[in-house]
């Protein structure tokens, strides 16, 4: 076996037979090539598999029409506290526009701070519906 790596085929009575490892480095360009080709498929296809990350966007901002202000975000970190609501923060609650947040601040300023969300049903313009809708999204804490 002079010269030949381990695992080489030795000839024999027949000679190296055709298909078997031999010693000779013909084929070795051939495997590195493939072994190459092999490498670049599978980056290729690693980088069309991955999905591109969706791009950050920057935070919702209220955004001024006329002079009223229109909020570009309904949902909230929690509920809204109705005692300290402004007319613009209801505004952004569903069902609620510019006159019907004006009377809910109105009803407070006049009668006092809301013991529970129930109460809002004395304000003028809030039914069964509209309490049931909101319930979600107010709360009322003591002041």
């Amino acid at each position: 076996m002079s010269g030949c790596r381990s695992g080489c085929a030795t000839p024999g009575r027949g000679g190296v037979k055709r298909g078997s490892r031999n010693c000779s480095r013909k084929g070795e360009p051939r495997f590195w090539l493939a072994a190459l080709l092999v490498f670049a498929l599978l980056v290729y296809a690693g980088v069309r598999l991955i999905p591109p990350r969706a791009p950050s966007l920057p935070q919702p901002t209220p955004v001024e029409v006329e002079g009223v202000v229109v909020p570009l975000e309904l949902s909230r970190a929690g509920p809204l506290d109705l005692n300290r609501a402004t007319v613009e923060e209801l505004m952004g609650l569903p069902g609620i526009g510019p006159a019907l947040a004006a009377r809910i601040v109105a009803f407070r300023e006049e009668h006092g701070p809301f013991t529970s969300v129930e109460e809002l049903l004395q304000v003028p313009g809030i039914g069964e519906t509209t309490l049931e809708a909101l319930r979600p999204y107010v709360t009322v804490q003591p002041p």
